[in-house]
């Protein structure tokens, strides 16, 4: 993992024509979380938005790095799982996991930023659906720089 300060908030979520292929709930995604990352502390947290939850997250992806995170499940079994101003490797930590062990296709991940968001880009990125972490932090290292180019 590249230490760098360049950092973002992620989005990673399902394909938008297939929205439900995660098959997501809030415990099934703890448990994977839980047991990939065995020191992962997890807590359910309430919005005022139509009575919803979502699930706030930490993990550490290195010694003294923690990355937190939220999943967020606005639609049975459609969510998105928010990386908070993480750097492309620290992210990179979690795409993988995402990608290798949850998620039921590696085809079925795509990802955004909030700085994307901000400047109106509705790009959906694809995940590589193969190849290994520092493939992936490429990838999430180059949206950030089309981000901060456009």
């Amino acid at each position: 993992m590249a230490t760098d300060e360049n950092r973002a908030t992620f989005l990673f979520y399902p394909p938008v024509d297939d929205a439900n292929s995660w098959h997501l709930t809030f415990e099934g995604f703890e448990a994977s979380l839980k047991q990939r990352f065995p020191d992962a502390f997890t807590s359910m947290q309430s919005t005022m938005f139509r009575g919803g939850a979502y699930l706030d997250f930490g993990v550490l992806v290195a010694e003294g790095v923690e990355v937190r995170g939220m999943l967020t499940i606005p639609v049975e079994e459609c969510g998105c799982v928010t990386l908070i101003l993480v750097s492309p490797g620290e992210a990179a930590v979690i795409a993988k996991w995402l990608r290798d062990d949850f998620i039921p296709s590696p085809d079925l991940i795509r990802f955004s930023s909030e700085g994307a968001m901000e400047i109106g880009d509705e790009t959906h990125w694809e995940l590589p659906p193969s190849g290994d972490q520092e493939e992936i932090e490429e990838d999430l290292r180059a949206h950030i720089a089309y981000v901060e180019d456009a």
